[in-house]
């Protein structure tokens, strides 16, 4: 077994929430008079990283925790309406609980979503949901390697965006990026992942 732990990222990673959260993002932007964009704008969205994306959409940085926080509520207010990423996402997933790796999720979502998506699709295999800032996961991951007796090494971490690739370098651990998220392949080629992945299978021949 190459990994003991896998981390996975939430949004983009394993919920395909883009559309949702961006109809949410069309009804805060006048309230908190954030940058509109249209949604043709998002294929060079896609490839920014998300300070560039704050500072593109002219968030003021103390409104960040209010506006993330109102989203996430309006969220949980759709979140029957989300789908998996991948349809054979959860079949992987229990490959690996099956082959001993342990698995969990890390996000800047909020727990409750997480937690009510799980239960829409039935999914229960995931050790333990952690909830962090936007940028700082890196602390999370830390916490639980220690926590958890681990070393770097024994952890991978799954996301989809180039936030999670710099989280996973600081804390010293491998990350494996998703083609099928947020960020554009080509975007997160350029910060270097360990693992680029095309299909939640490839996941078997990183781990075991």
């Amino acid at each position: 077994m190459k990994f003991k732990y896998v981390f996975f990222d939430f949004d983009g990673t394993i919920a395909d929430t883009e559309k949702i959260n961006f109809k949410i993002f069309e009804q805060l932007a006048d309230m908190y008079k954030i940058r509109r964009i249209s949604y043709e704008e998002l294929t060079n969205i896609k490839k920014m990283s998300a300070r560039q994306l704050i500072d593109y959409l002219e968030v003021k940085k103390h409104k960040l925790p209010f506006i993330l926080r109102h989203g996430k509520k309006l969220l949980k207010q759709n979140i029957e309406n989300v789908g998996l990423c991948k349809k054979n996402f959860v079949d992987i997933v229990k490959s690996l609980k099956e082959n001993g790796v342990k698995v969990a999720i890390i996000t800047t979502n909020s727990k409750n979503n997480v937690a009510s998506f799980l239960d829409n699709h039935a999914i229960d295999c995931f050790d333990f949901i952690i909830s962090s800032s936007m940028f700082g996961k890196e602390r999370k991951i830390r916490k639980i390697i220690r926590k958890e007796n681990l070393e770097p090494n024994d952890v991978l971490y799954v996301g989809d965006e180039i936030r999670d690739i710099t989280a996973a370098k600081l804390s010293n651990i491998k990350i494996a990026s998703v083609s099928w998220g947020y960020n554009t392949v080509e975007s997160l080629l350029k910060y270097k992942p360990d693992y680029m992945l095309h299909d939640p299978s490839e996941l078997i021949d990183i781990c075991v």
